[in-house]
């Protein structure tokens, strides 16, 4: 792992392969290494580089004395877009994929596409007037941030993990993973606050984004997280729909020959080249149906 410094912090980031630049934001309570699969199919034509976003993996914490910055996460993409050589493909999942949509907005013309799967994007949903899915979110932030006020953090993590696994998936879920929640649930905490607290996002902004945008959604997952892919998918001006049968909110772990087939297909039409001897890939779109074993066990190995 190398380190760079983003926002005063010191950042772990993974550099490897070589060749048109890839960038990998992870999400929520993971680190680079739920990429690592994907890392190594990609680095054999790619340089690929993924961060640890701050609070999590080799990364540095935030610090308590310092106000949460909301954009901190997004820098950490944009300077690393600052090391590639050309135009960089941007791809994140979750809370890496709302990040890695405001490092394309920042970057403007330097994005050579981004791949973007269920970004929880949520102030895009006050932005529409999608006033049902944000109350939804609302009352999550609420019950998060209210038992970490109290210093609840197992309840705080409990309503966290509860919404995207549901509860009994939750409370069936391994100690290690409960842990590993337990331990990054503050981080979580300033991510949603954040949320709340976002200026109202204009649309408009996003209809210029003249980036080609490949928008993965699971068929299981929660309505926020799906009305954000609808909204986006309405805004940006060149951008597809592609859902995972079966799949809910941790698609890149649950059901990752899926996802990461059309992620490689996407970056290889953004970058408007093919491989000699690699075949393509058939369209993915899986057709098992979901496994609660598999969302749980999912979470565990984003983590690990």
């Amino acid at each position: 792992m190398k380190t760079l410094t983003s926002s005063g912090l010191p950042i772990a980031y993974a550099d490897e392969g070589k060749g048109k630049t890839i960038i990998l934001a992870h999400c929520s309570s993971a680190s680079h290494r739920m990429w690592q699969r994907l890392i190594d199919r990609l680095k054999v034509d790619f340089r690929v580089l993924a961060p640890d976003l701050s609070g999590y993996g080799q990364s540095a914490l935030w610090p308590a004395d310092r106000p949460f910055d909301p954009g901190a996460d997004a820098q950490i993409l944009v300077d690393l877009a600052g090391m590639a050589e050309g135009r960089v493909h941007f791809v994140g999942h979750s809370y890496g994929g709302a990040m890695a949509l405001e490092a394309v907005r920042r970057l403007g013309g330097r994005a050579r596409g981004m791949t973007l799967i269920e970004p929880v994007a949520f102030p895009l949903l006050r932005a529409a007037g999608r006033q049902a899915e944000w109350t939804r979110i609302e009352r999550l932030i609420a019950s998060v941030n209210g038992k970490l006020a109290a210093g609840d953090k197992e309840g705080a993590a409990s309503a966290y993990m509860g919404f995207w696994l549901g509860r009994l998936n939750w409370w069936l879920a391994p100690r290690r993973l409960k842990e590993n929640i337990v331990q990054t649930i503050d981080k979580v905490g300033l991510e949603f606050q954040a949320a709340r607290d976002a200026d109202m996002p204009l649309l408009g902004a996003f209809r210029s984004l003249d980036v080609p945008a490949l928008l993965i959604q699971g068929s299981r997952t929660r309505k926020p997280a799906k009305a954000v892919v609808q909204i986006l998918a309405g805004c940006l001006p060149d951008a597809r729909v592609e859902t995972i049968a079966g799949a809910g909110h941790m698609s890149p772990v649950s059901h990752r020959d899926s996802v990461f087939t059309l992620v490689r297909q996407h970056i290889e039409e953004c970058a408007q080249i093919r491989f000699a001897g690699a075949a393509r890939p058939k369209a993915a779109t899986d057709s098992a149906a979901s496994d609660p074993e598999w969302e749980r066990g999912a979470w565990r190995r984003a983590r690990t």
